[in-house]
């Protein structure tokens, strides 16, 4: 049994070659590309469907927070389940690196049952994220980094408060749980997935009006499932740092990054830009896969 590696990508055609090729040395790669992504080309597409045990396809227009990314993730979900090889899937984007050779991930891997997800319980979830679900979201296939639908946004969920409309929870879940949509789990854990949404219409249709759908997604239906929620390790196997930048996303790393990226005890690390992140990620190729 193999593992599946399922990335979306939007941009660094370069990169994304490279994680292709490693991966497929001893298991499969799924990729989705940004519909609207200019920087990989239909021609790099070509040349990802020509390596062994890769599949890319561009299907979706993904926007920041909006529910596309969800569809995305879950049309490579659908294609790995497809697979009778693969046991075991890892969610990642083109800017992450693995920090172990693809060997070792195998081993560590390949007859696993748990599920690894960072999550937050929902009496620890702040307001400003329970806001994300409560209220209704009339904008996701739209830009709302943009500064003006950002603020109209903001008004919606201004007039719902004052009219008094929200949401207790998500289709049957009233206990809400978040974390990131970057998880790993066994091949089960995934059919699981596909099955739940495909017969309940109501939580898929109110996760469609979250904010920041995948937020939720998985953290919600599996630490509501008995059968799943024992198997859960509340563990990050993504290195990131999230001191820099934004606030909104990890920042990207950095060559002096290099020693509590390779301490940290994770499996793969991100975000790596094709510039500033060069240095780092020549060095992990070196001291990692090539050594």
């Amino acid at each position: 049994m193999k593992q599946a590696y399922l990335i979306t990508a939007y941009k660094d055609a370069g990169s994304l070659f490279e994680l292709a090729e490693m991966f497929t040395k001893t298991g499969y790669v799924y990729i989705h590309i940004d519909k609207k992504s200019r920087t990989i080309t239909d021609e790099d597409i070509e040349r990802l469907n020509h390596i062994p045990n890769c599949a890319a396809i561009r299907k979706y227009d993904i926007k920041w927070g909006g529910f596309n990314h969800v569809r995305a993730i879950l049309e490579l979900v659908l294609m790995a389940l497809a697979n009778q090889e693969v046991s075991f899937v890892h969610l990642l984007t083109g800017e992450d690196y693995p920090l172990l050779p693809v060997e070792e991930l195998d081993r560590l891997f390949v007859d696993d049952d748990r599920i690894y997800m960072s999550y937050i319980e929902p009496e620890n979830l702040p307001s400003a994220v329970t806001v994300r679900y409560r209220y209704y979201n009339w904008f996701q296939d739209k830009n709302v980094k943009n500064k003006f639908l950002w603020t109209l946004q903001n008004m919606t969920v201004k007039l719902q408060k004052l009219v008094g409309v929200f949401r207790e929870g998500i289709g049957e879940f009233n206990r809400i749980y978040k974390g990131l949509v970057y998880i790993s789990m066994p091949k089960e854990a995934a059919a699981y997935v596909i099955e739940y949404v495909a017969t309940h219409e109501d939580f898929w249709n109110d996760l469609y009006r979250c904010q920041v759908p995948e937020e939720f997604f998985f953290q919600t239906l599996f630490m509501n499932s008995s059968k799943w929620a024992d198997r859960v390790t509340d563990r990050e196997l993504r290195y990131m740092d999230w001191s820099r930048g934004d606030g909104a996303s990890p920042c990207y790393l950095l060559p002096e990054d290099y020693g509590k990226v390779m301490e940290s005890g994770c499996v793969f690390a991100r975000k790596f830009h094709p510039e500033s992140s060069k240095e780092l990620r020549d060095r992990i190729r070196k001291e990692v896969h090539e050594s």
